[in-house]
């Protein structure tokens, strides 16, 4: 058993070894504990109300090695993935405080992989702390059948959305088509062969 301090707060930690490569650890606090990437904590509330609070916790080996904004990757890739950790940090967030400290935290690490401000904050500035309770709402998902538009992805490449929201109409002028595909296209992007497939096969 390993005792160890973390501020004024202790907390044990109990490590068995079953095999050389696998360990298995448990720990013991009276303030805080550690479930995945929330940690719930006593905080504030719980002196007042008895309730728990939450924030993210990240492991000690996360290095915050995120994409960087000069990769080959199609823009709604980038805005996906900062929205999703904005709404990870949202959901294991039950300060507003913790939760804006974790935004400042997750603005400067983008801005350290190469995304530029205007972008950023326009992005981020979507989601509000006062959205935290819809965002912990499960939703209902519709089944929706849409015609999609598969194609690597290249910067090159003229915006073929517009291009496909152009000619549209030639679909919707067929009363059958129009009848099987209610909504707009959807363009999608496959993963195009890299360097590294190139270079490295498979098979030996």
């Amino acid at each position: 058993m390993e005792r160890k301090q973390r501020g004024n707060k202790y907390a044990y930690r109990a490590s068995i070894s079953y095999h050389p490569t696998i360990k298995f650890t448990a720990e013991i606090s009276d303030t805080e504990i550690n479930f995945l990437d929330t940690c719930v904590y006593k905080g504030e509330r719980f002196k007042k109300e008895s309730i728990l609070d939450e924030r993210t916790h990240f492991k000690p080996t996360e290095t915050f090695q995120y994409t960087h904004f000069t990769y080959c990757h199609p823009p709604g890739v980038r805005k996906g993935f900062m929205k999703g950790e904005v709404f990870r940090l949202l959901r294991t967030n039950s300060s507003k405080a913790t939760f804006e400290e974790n935004i400042t935290q997750f603005k400067r690490r983008l801005r350290d992989r190469g995304y530029p401000d205007n972008p950023l904050e326009n992005t981020l500035s979507e989601i509000k702390f006062s959205e935290r309770m819809s965002a912990l709402q499960n939703k209902q998902k519709t089944c929706k059948i849409i015609l999609p538009f598969i194609t690597e992805y290249r910067p090159s490449v003229p915006n073929l959305k517009n291009i496909l929201m152009s000619k549209w109409h030639l679909i919707q002028n067929q009363p059958l088509l129009r009848e099987i595909y209610k909504d707009p296209s959807l363009l999608s992007y496959r993963k195009g062969r890299s360097l590294k497939n190139v270079l490295v096969r498979a098979k030996l």
